[in-house]
């Protein structure tokens, strides 16, 4: 195996006692290195199993099971008799009851690389060590593949103790000491992120220690391609296949998970299951995922590598098999693995198709960088050519933020000829309107004439949500209300991302009616949603998060609404530049919640963001009101309840930041445009509501209530 460090080996600490008969068919137990990565529950799990008459360690090569066999012969207390796998021969029984009667303290026969033994020779082992009954004795076998052996049997009668390769992966603490040995070190997100790449295999960890030498940016491109790896992989795992197996193994590697129907869908034969059951049998770096064990994946490393040999083999059947393996999962309601393949092979034609019927499922469900990454792989000269395609691609970069991309994508794709009776003409022209529409009753008409027309079909949903907010944004909050809540019912389980938005946007009209009853079960219901379709990553679910926040909060469930607060703010930052009107009120309704929550300097920040942000929509007189209540709410607070580093005014905030420099204040002054006195005058009000009595005091009591970076 290859070993998982550099340092020297070091000679065994204690004799082996070697019985007196047949010495041609013993061997040298295995050096320990000096370095290795130790294991000491599994060597405390074979100790302590004397008992059992088979101890079993079946994994792939490079999982150490040699290394842990030499560690087992360290903690026990009986002699260990290695045998010669390539001599090993009919008539090993007597060699084993041999060694058995030289010591009466028992002793543990080692059989390393098991499967290189003939089956026969195997089951003559297996008879003398299970049926046979020798006190003491335990019969180790380590082995590549699964043996033949009854081991239903065996596990009911507590006769064999195993350890697979699950339980020799290299934990992250474990990785990193392989790593440090080898003169690398990596970030705590970069360890984990190899980790879960080579799923602790200590082989493929050693070779990335080996490929990182030669800079960390191999990190990203380390895969079962990677030279260094690749090699490996066929010379140890790939060489060991029949040659019928390895070719349904590279013909197959296209697939996510391997089963019967798959492999005869994708290959256009019959005989897959037969194939499956032995390649798991041979290699055990093919798992199961199931527990009826139907279906299997590939060691992600493995599977990399299978498909590099495919290509290199058979470079024009790829596309063919992903093209077969798109309508495979198609068929079987696998949406987005069919798009995978699709899009994988070239296929602009499939993924128009799956994407025309299914794109708002994925873009209301937070899966935009599912659709990025489909038409990045077609590629962009690809995508305009196909109308379709480019509104898929226009309207995930408006639900996204991404304003500038979704115009650029609906100009550049071509208009048909009967635009009045094209669905997806429409479909573009109202994305481009929306994106370059300053006014929010201008997308509100848009979109309501949108809803309107039978041809915009799966879009309905979205363009009802844009009617609703366009109503309550511009006052008729009796008509949002009734277009939120039958969008909202009709949505919950078709569109559950604009579900969300429609419950949150009808609580912010239940909010200005000061009906936080009905605001609460609007918000804790759009929070649901958000969960139950694991939404919680997606930044254009700020809004929701928001809400919560300010509702939450004035209901008095602080913990909740500070947990809702740090979301909201976070996926905030991930949105970016969204629409105008959508970040006035994930900030508005962050404002409020903070202030509920009495911060009142991120209150101020806040509102202060979404007064520049409404001033782009100047037709939403809602904002008006808002803006009215917290900025008097946070008056009230100032002047009333707060003390410290919460009652600084925005003026002493913009001196507080030149504190930390070495500008006098005269300079702070020249540089504000404000005169020296007032300067003094501001900067001895935050020494006296911070309780400094210095300028460095000052400076050190803001930066520890957060008030300046480090």
């Amino acid at each position: 195996m290859v070993p998982v460090t550099t340092a020297a080996p070091a000679t065994a600490t204690r004799p082996r006692v070697r019985p007196p008969a047949r010495r041609e068919r013993l061997r040298p137990a295995p050096r320990l290195a000096a370095g290795i990565v130790r294991r000491p529950a599994l060597v405390e799990r074979l100790t302590t199993a004397a008992d059992a008459p088979l101890a079993l360690l079946v994994a792939p090569p490079g999982f150490g099971k040699s290394t842990l066999l030499a560690e087992w012969e360290e903690g026990d207390r009986r002699p260990f008799v290695w045998l010669r796998h390539g001599n090993v021969r009919s008539g090993v029984t007597r060699l084993i009851r041999a060694a058995h009667a030289e010591h009466d303290r028992g002793v543990v026969v080692v059989l390393d690389d098991a499967d290189r033994v003939a089956p026969p020779v195997l089951d003559e082992i297996f008879d003398v060590a299970v049926s046979d009954v020798l006190p003491g004795l335990t019969v180790a076998l380590a082995s590549r593949t699964e043996p033949r052996l009854p081991l239903g049997r065996l596990r009911a009668h507590r006769l064999v103790v195993e350890v697979r390769a699950t339980d020799l992966r290299l934990t992250v603490p474990e990785a990193a000491l392989v790593l440090r040995r080898e003169g690398i070190e990596l970030d705590p997100a970069r360890l984990h992120a190899l980790v879960a790449r080579t799923e602790g295999w200590p082989a493929a960890l050693y070779l990335a220690a080996l490929a990182l030498r030669d800079g960390p940016g191999e990190l990203e491109s380390l895969g079962g391609r990677h030279h260094l790896l690749a090699a490996y992989i066929r010379d140890e795992v790939l060489s060991a296949l029949p040659p019928d197996l390895l070719r349904f193994a590279r013909r197959t590697s296209v697939l996510h998970e391997l089963s019967a129907a798959a492999g005869d869908a994708i290959l256009g034969e019959s005989g897959s299951g037969g194939a499956v059951t032995e390649l798991a049998r041979v290699s055990p770096l093919l798992a199961p995922v199931d527990a009826a064990q139907d279906h299997f994946r590939w060691h992600p490393l493995v599977a990399d590598a299978l498909r590099a040999e495919l290509c290199g083999s058979e470079p024009e059947l790829e596309p063919e098999l992903r093209r077969a393996a798109s309508r495979w999962y198609a068929r079987t309601g696998d949406v987005k693995r069919a798009l995978d393949q699709a899009s994988a092979a070239g296929d602009a034609e499939q993924t128009v198709r799956l994407l025309s019927r299914h794109i708002l499922s994925f873009l209301t469900c937070g899966h935009h960088d599912y659709v990025s990454g489909w038409l990045s792989t077609l590629g962009s000269d690809r995508v305009a050519d196909h109308p379709p395609l480019a509104l898929a691609a226009s309207l995930s970069g408006l639900i996204a933020g991404r304003l500038g991309e979704a115009q650029r994508w609906s100009a550049a794709a071509p208009r048909s000829a009967g635009a009045a009776a094209d669905p997806v003409t429409a479909g573009l022209d109202l994305v481009s309107m929306l994106a370059a529409s300053r006014r929010v009753a201008e997308f509100g008409h848009v979109a309501a004439v949108a809803a309107a027309d039978p041809r915009t079909g799966r879009w309905r949903p979205f363009c009802r949500l844009l009617e609703g907010v366009s109503l309550h944004l511009t006052g008729e909050r009796s008509r949002a209300a009734d277009i939120l809540d039958e969008s909202a019912r009709a949505l919950a389980g078709e569109a559950p991302a604009v579900a969300a938005l429609c419950l949150t946007q009808r609580a912010m009209i239940a909010i200005e009616a000061s009906d936080w009853d009905l605001a609460d079960d609007l918000t804790d219901e759009a929070r649901r949603t958000v969960s139950d379709w694991e939404l919680e990553h997606d930044p254009v679910m700020a809004l929701v998060f928001a809400a919560a926040a300010a509702v939450r909060a004035h209901h008095g469930r602080s913990d909740e609404a500070k947990a809702d607060l740090r979301a909201g703010i976070d996926l905030l930052a991930a949105l970016g530049d969204f629409l105008p009107w959508y970040g006035a009120e994930v900030r508005i309704l962050l404002a409020h919640a903070s202030l509920w929550l009495v911060d009142v300097v991120r209150a101020r920040t806040l509102l202060a963001e979404a007064s520049r942000l409404a001033r782009r929509t100047p037709d939403a007189v809602i904002f008006a009101h808002w803006f009215d209540e917290a900025w008097a709410h946070l008056d009230t607070l100032a002047e009333t309840s707060l003390a410290g580093p919460s009652s600084l005014t925005i003026a002493e905030l913009r001196i507080l930041r030149f504190l930390p420099s070495h500008r006098s204040f005269r300079e702070i002054a020249a540089q504000l445009n404000v005169s020296a006195n007032t300067v003094k005058t501001q900067a001895h009000a935050i020494y006296r509501k911070l309780g400094a009595a210095s300028r460095s005091e000052a400076v050190a009591r803001a930066t520890e209530a957060g008030l300046l970076g480090q």
